[in-house]
């Protein structure tokens, strides 16, 4: 037996789009309407080769057999229908497309073939247009099958991307417990657990996994995040299933649906060891900023500009700077204020020259005009990579160890560079003995005791293995070439711990210039590279912030915004630096709040308020502003930094809900409020009005079954609703004077953010009239039952192969001829369109007991209608003018019968070779009126009444036709009506008015 269609499926899975070639099996019991129908679409399309079968039993064989793209098939056919076949194919193949081709044209043929799981469905029509309708629907299909293979194997793909992602993937619900929908592979790693438990319900991951000291944390950080429907980026802790505690990261939004949450979606991941380490980091900046205060020296950092980064008290004590001088936080100023004012002998102090020399490390001497002596130092701040950072400058009194210099000389030369960085260690070593000692403090740094003997090679060991070549290579060059070594590398406690440590030596030669002592310094200088990583990150962070940050200086002048600021106001950075934030001012502010703003950032406190700003294109903004102030260690305040946090959205979101608080207030359906136990809460006027009250006083409080005139009805409506949350239908009500009336009723439940129910709304629609009107139409239906025998199988189907025939004879027929075969195809086509427009008026008047009415979309009926009769009609312009409006109107499916008479009426009537038809509509307070305009001829004054069958009503009335008039009655039973009038040019217009659902 030939491979099944699945495994044949699977090589017109790997095709591209470049492979058009599309194999149509059609099966129909007309051998004529077969030959007919494969020449009429292979001729529309090259790419479709048709296979013609005359019973679905041998298009089944032709199936295994061969690679099929699309199956067309009659609906009716002696023996298996066209439904049977159906099911047969669906059994192997359940997602190969299927056309139900057939002139058996119902709404009732239609529903059932939908439900059989048919692809698509289309009712044979008049001459070949209708082949072109089912070549560009053959097309379509085909096309949506193939994409459709194309995504699931995408699909797959995404999910061994999914399986492979870091952490753990999840969608869950947004209540308490965080109820999984879903989570990626990575579930099991992370916690312990396999996804089928917390996707099962068998563990919870708000209530088992999250630590119950974070639970309540976590659970108010997402809530407040997907109220203003932002991510949320929270850290907190787990407990895993062998009972570990981790530190992980999350990020995740809501995912809404009509305005409300229906789930989150994020990522998850571990960052217990980031956690430790951010605390380590913590404990060494605060020892290094103890130790940079308790240090004797005076210590001056500057940045790469010269601006001031840091310094100590002792820095400030030491050369008696003003506030006023300190505060203008520059390396510049504060240098030659020195200079100019403390130094005796500025030419040896190099201030300037070690500027323009960035790289270069110098240290010095310098007496003061009060007779103290100072020894300063001076370095780059260089990073790993070579970066230059800044400049760090150290400044100690060493007024009495110069007094003391000759007979401490040797004493002097270890300390003095010890004092040089901040007492941290030094260390010295004899070439020629081989001897190495170390200060205390390089003891503390490498962790050792008072007992360890260092050796050179010991010392060496210490550094970490990718560093020791480095300071293996400076030090041998220290002692053979006398070049001193200045270097940043990181060395190996015993416990494992890394630490980043400077390490500088200097070399003392004889006078045949052999070295003979190595002296050098060595420093800890982890915090710092620490500091400096957390800075950078910090620099980072606001530049990917989502809300608007800017800085400003004393003076209230931006220096700094970043990048959301940008796309926030719409101002770029440099068209902002050194202005203030005046520059979004909307001028609805007095000068009294700007000066409650100053007093209190002035004052050191946060100021919060929600300011109404201006983007630079005059947009309005809404704003939800903190200025803080920004502070010195000394609590001198030097600038301000805000955020703001773009709230427009929600605040507009307000103004709605009071917009939908009026409208409802406003509304002619009657709209009531319960409890959940079913007692009224609130109800508007139109609901007091329609039972007979005058006020809500005589209502609310009152149970809302007491309205209904069946109490047991009103039961099972209660349960319906909260089984189900849901309930729509009609109702017999019984108002204030003891009289009843029927009322279409909608009710359903209203859900906290939790998505628990609060309240019970109910909306009602006086439709007593109505039904007395569908009761009436009744006995029409009745008498009209017999034109449903006239719209037939046979009729359509054999029209449909004359006019196909017909078609085809164009090329073969003389000048002679050409006109009675036009004669011919108009005829016939004519004859189609009375069947047409005859069903329509028989299912509309027969379909049912009572005419049922029910709120449709206008704006997807018409767009539909339209693109069916550019499809048959390509010689005709007919297209929408403006937006059509997105409402529904008070109708039913007839509605598209009802645009389809008046489109093929403004083209069919139309004397011009190119015709223009026009389609435009208004939304009025209670109804949609719709205007068709063509370019035709117009409609004399005289039959402006009797176009549309006026009189008997009936198909002898002295209309033009019968569609006009079954456009009027259809118009009619919805309520609404349909008049023509001449235009001032040329041509007429229909307009059709509808009244809008309730």
């Amino acid at each position: 037996m030939p491979p099944s269609r699945t495994d044949q499926r699977g090589v017109l899975s790997g095709l591209g789009d470049e492979d058009n070639a599309i194999t149509v099996l059609h099966v129909d019991d007309e051998v004529d309407f077969l030959e007919m129908t494969a020449d009429v679409l292979e001729q529309r399309n090259t790419d479709f080769s048709i296979i013609s079968k005359t019973s679905p039993d041998e298009g089944l064989d032709r199936l295994y057999e061969e690679n099929i793209d699309c199956i067309l098939s009659d609906y009716q056919m002696p023996g298996t229908g066209g439904l049977e076949f159906l099911e047969m194919v669906r059994e192997e193949y359940p997602e190969l497309p299927f056309i139900l081709f057939t002139g058996k044209g119902s709404e009732e043929v239609a529903s059932e073939a939908i439900s059989a799981g048919v692809t698509d469905y289309l009712q044979k029509g008049s001459g070949t247009d209708q082949f072109t309708v089912l070549a560009n629907r053959i097309e379509n299909t085909v096309q949506q099958y193939r994409a459709k293979r194309r995504l699931q194997e995408n699909q797959r793909r995404f999910q061994t991307l999914l399986d492979n992602l870091p952490g753990m993937a999840y969608r869950c619900g947004s209540e308490r417990g965080w109820p999984m929908l879903f989570v990626s592979e990575g579930c099991t790693t992370l916690t312990g657990y396999d996804p089928s438990d917390l996707v099962g319900g068998d563990v919870s991951y708000g209530e088992d996994i999250i630590h119950p000291d974070d639970q309540e944390r976590v659970w108010t950080a997402v809530q407040d995040a997907v109220q203003t429907r932002d991510p949320f980026r929270i850290e907190y802790r787990i407990q895993t299933a062998d009972g570990e505690t981790k530190w992980i990261w999350e990020r995740g939004r809501g995912v809404f649906e009509n305005d409300e949450v229906i789930a989150l979606e994020g990522v998850i991941t571990d960052v217990t060891e980031r956690k430790a380490s951010q605390s380590q980091l913590e404990y060494q900046t605060s020892l290094l900023e103890a130790q940079m205060e308790t240090t004797i020296d005076g210590l001056l950092v500057v940045d790469e500009n010269r601006n001031v980064v840091s310094y100590n008290d002792q820095f400030v004590k030491m050369w008696g700077i003003p506030d006023e001088v300190i505060d203008q936080a520059s390396d510049e100023t504060l240098l030659e204020w020195i200079v100019d004012t403390k130094i005796a002998n500025p030419d040896v102090f190099p201030s300037r020259e070690l500027h323009e020399a960035p790289e270069e490390a110098r240290r010095g001497e310098v007496r003061l005009a009060d007779g103290r002596a100072f020894e300063w130092y001076s370095a780059p701040v260089v990073g790993d990579g070579g970066t230059n950072y800044g400049r760090l400058w150290m400044f100690r009194d060493i007024t009495k160890q110069k007094q003391r210099e000759t007979e401490l000389e040797r004493q002097d030369a270890l300390f003095r560079r010890v004092q040089a960085i901040a007492d941290i260690g030094v260390w010295e070593y004899d070439p020629q003995t081989e001897s190495l000692n170390w200060s205390d403090g390089i003891r503390q740094i490498h962790d050792v005791d008072d007992g360890f003997d260092p050796t050179l090679d010991r010392a060496i060991e210490f550094y970490h293995p990718d560093d020791r070549d480095e300071i293996r290579a400076v030090v041998n060059r220290a002692i053979e070439q006398g070049e001193p070594y200045d270097r940043e590398l990181r060395i190996v406690r015993p416990d494992g711990a890394v630490r980043d440590v400077r390490a500088r030596g200097d070399v003392s030669t004889d006078e045949t210039g052999e070295t003979t002592l190595l002296r050098g310094v060595f420093q800890d200088i982890t915090d710092r590279k620490q500091r400096e990583r957390e800075l950078r990150q910090f620099e980072a962070a606001v530049e990917q912030a989502a809300h608007a940050i800017y800085i400003t200086d004393i003076d209230g002048k931006i220096q700094y915004v970043n990048p959301s600021f940008e796309e926030i106001t719409g101002y770029a950075a440099d068209e902002v630096f050194g202005d203030t934030p005046a520059i979004l001012s909307s001028g609805e502010y007095d000068e009294s709040f700007y000066a409650d703003l100053w007093e209190t950032v002035l004052s050191g406190e946060d100021w919060e308020h929600e300011m109404v700003d201006e983007r630079k294109d005059g947009q309005r903004i809404i704003l939800d502003q903190t200025i803080a102030p920004i502070e010195t260690d000394d609590g001198t305040i030097e600038g301000f930094v805000a955020i703001n946090r773009d709230i427009t959205e929600r605040k507009e979101q307000q103004e709605q809900l009071q917009i939908y608080e009026y409208a409802c207030t406003s509304a002619f359906s009657g709209i009531a409020i319960a409890s959940l136990s079913g007692e009224l809460r609130s109800v508007n006027p139109a609901f007091c009005e329609m039972w007979g009250y005058e006020d809500s006083t005589d209502v609310l409080g009152r149970s809302v079954t007491e309205f209904w005139n069946d109490p047991e009805a009103a039961a099972e409506v209660v349960t319906t609703i909260r089984e189900t949350g849901h309930w729509e239908g009609e109702l017999c009500a019984v108002q204030q004077d003891g009289s009843t009336f029927t009322a279409y009723c909608s009710a359903s439940y209203v859900e906290n953010e939790a998505g628990e129910p609060i309240a019970l709304m109910s909306s009602f629609v006086d439709i007593t009239g109505r039904k007395e009107r569908e009761q009436q139409l009744k006995q029409v239906n009745e008498e009209l039952e017999v034109l449903n025998r006239v719209v037939r199988h046979d009729i359509r189907n054999d029209m449909a192969i004359i006019l196909g025939w017909a078609e085809l004879l164009e090329d073969h027929v003389d000048a002679a001829g050409a006109d009675n075969l036009d004669k011919i195809l108009t005829s016939g086509e004519h004859i189609v369109e009375l069947t047409e427009i005859a069903r329509d008026y028989v299912e509309t008047v027969t379909g049912g007991e009572t005419v049922e009415l029910k709120p449709t979309p206008l704006r997807s009926v018409l767009h539909t209608e339209l693109t069916l009769r550019q499809e048959s009609y390509p010689d005709a312009e007919i297209e929408a003018v403006g937006s059509i409006p997105d409402v529904e109107v008070q109708a039913n499916q007839m509605l598209s019968s009802v645009f389809r008479n008046l489109l093929n009426n403004a083209v069919q009537h139309n004397d011009k070779d190119n015709p223009v038809i026009e389609v435009m509509a208004d939304e009025h307070a209670d109804s949609v009126e719709v205007r068709v305009v063509d370019n035709g001829p117009g409609i004399p004054e005289s039959s402006r009444t009797s176009i549309f069958g006026k009189g008997e009503r009936s198909l002898e009335s002295g209309g033009t036709g019968i569609g006009l008039y079954l456009v009027e009655m259809i118009v009619e039973q919805y309520g609404g009506d349909v008049t023509v009038d001449n235009l001032d040019t040329e041509g007429a217009a229909f307009t059709v008015r509808l009244p809008k659902a309730s």
